[in-house]
């Protein structure tokens, strides 16, 4: 099947759908005027084309509903001329070498994906920013050729007919954003996924003709750019989820998203021994290059990210620098004072920590009695030393290791610091990642401070 073939099965479909309507509304116009000659009433009085009006409309609203009825458009950031001229530069090459007209615009999207996006003024490309700061530029041509391509289709009037038909009708069918249908909403999501499957049918064979047409424009980079494109896509879901998520819950907006999955997607790399090679892609230009002032730019993005992603905008930013300070230190704090002074599992925690650095002390742990062992009994839950102290929350493992994270970090014996990967992680001197909460869990659960001994052992200044 052809584009033009998928494209003129929809507007059959539009056909047949205005023609229904004009005939249902002419037909409910000609029973009211028939129920007007039988009522006795002037068929061409006041009353009767009043009436006949009024069914008019009423056959409108849904019509007008439907013509309203496009799909959202999404949440991007537009990019001026004076941003962006090599990128806008390098679109235009591309359009020329595949004789195709030029995209309306230029927009970024903080998603990983790419498309074009139809507007009144003509289609605008839109490229996913993860893509721009992961992407080395020939990758990029790789990746743009065949959405420039589909250039072709988007002039195309009777595919844009196809298109827009398709859109308005999914839009009119499901209705506002957040709201449920009241009116046959089961016999709705059936025609909605009808022009869905309809409309992917269109898209697919567009996207097919377009990478036929631009198959020669870098055929070896993009082959290496679509690899890419989903370790970008796994690296920015790593982001999204250790870094920006705690941030967003916590009222803050990271303003160097695309910079953290550059630093995540590094670590990774490096992680696989994969080093080699990765370094000779870094030292290739990437595709942030053809932006004026990238970090603007990423900071933009990510605003947009924390708007499409976390559902609200977030005014207040935070930068990797202030990271800790602001989202994880306040968090770990707080934890850390639900959990009681005199609690067993505290009192051990500070005296290991306080007596780590005492000349002659064992590392053992100590326990009530003075005694020092290994291996202390762990309270049961609702005991401060064995008695009991009513309806009291025990404090759980996540509390306890912020407690003993926050109370290594007073004594300067680890500092907090921001993995790409992992999100933020406690270090030691060494810079090594502190086992802070198997530490915890063993002091918590079973009483065994050998660990955290051991660990302090091997840390002292």
């Amino acid at each position: 099947m052809s584009a033009h073939r998928a494209a003129r099965a929809l507007l059959r479909v539009r056909a047949w759908v205005i023609a229904a309507y004009a005939l249902s509304a002419a037909a409910a116009c000609a029973a009211l005027i028939g129920l007007a000659r039988v009522r006795g009433w002037d068929g061409v009085g006041a009353g009767a084309v009043g009436a006949a009006a009024v069914v008019c409309v009423l056959w409108a609203l849904p019509a007008i509903r439907l013509h309203r009825g496009a799909l959202a458009p999404p949440k991007t950031v537009q990019l001026a001329g004076e941003s962006a001229p090599e990128l806008e530069l390098l679109v235009r090459q591309l359009a020329l070498q595949l004789q195709v007209p030029t995209p309306a615009g230029i927009e970024l999207s903080p998603d990983c994906d790419a498309w074009l996006d139809p507007r009144p003024g003509g289609p605008v490309l839109v490229i996913g920013a993860p893509f721009l700061w992961w992407l080395r530029v020939s990758e990029l041509r790789g990746l743009l050729a065949p959405l420039v391509a589909g250039m072709a289709a988007a002039g195309d009037e009777r595919i844009v007919r196809a298109r827009a038909f398709a859109n308005r009708s999914i839009g009119a069918l499901h209705g506002r954003p957040g709201r449920t249908p009241h009116v046959f909403p089961s016999l709705r999501r059936r025609l909605a996924g009808y022009f869905e499957a309809r409309a992917e049918v269109l898209e697919r064979v567009v996207a097919w003709e377009a990478v036929a047409a631009s198959r020669m424009i870098e055929p070896a980079a993009r082959a290496y750019a679509h690899e890419q494109i989903n370790m970008a896509a796994a690296g920015w879901d790593r982001v999204l989820t250790r870094l920006a998520q705690p941030a967003w819950e916590s009222g803050y907006c990271p303003v160097g998203l695309n910079v953290a999955l550059v630093g995540a997607l590094t670590s990774l790399g490096r992680r696989d021994r994969m080093a080699g090679s990765l370094a000779t892609r870094l030292s290739e230009r990437p595709a942030c290059d053809l932006l004026e002032e990238p970090g603007d730019v990423d900071a933009r993005a990510s605003r947009m990210a924390a708007e499409l992603f976390e559902g609200r905008r977030i005014e207040r930013t935070v930068t990797w620098e202030r990271y800790v300070t602001a989202v994880t230190e306040p968090e770990l704090v707080r934890r850390a004072e639900s959990v009681p002074d005199e609690h067993p599992v505290a009192k051990r925690i500070r005296t290991l920590i306080s007596e780590a650095g005492v000349p002659g002390a064992r590392q053992g742990g100590v326990s009530d009695g003075g005694t020092r062992s290994a291996v202390i009994p762990a309270p049961r839950v609702g005991e401060a030393d064995g008695v009991p102290s009513g309806d009291v929350m025990e404090p759980d493992i996540d509390d306890f290791a912020a407690y003993l994270a926050v109370r290594l970090v007073e004594a300067r014996l680890a500092a907090w610091g921001l993995d790409w990967l992992d999100g933020p992680v406690l270090r030691d001197r060494a810079g090594d990642p502190v086992p802070i909460h198997d530490m915890a869990a063993s002091v918590a659960d079973v009483g065994d401070v050998s660990r955290l001994s051991d660990w302090l052992a091997r840390n002292l200044p």
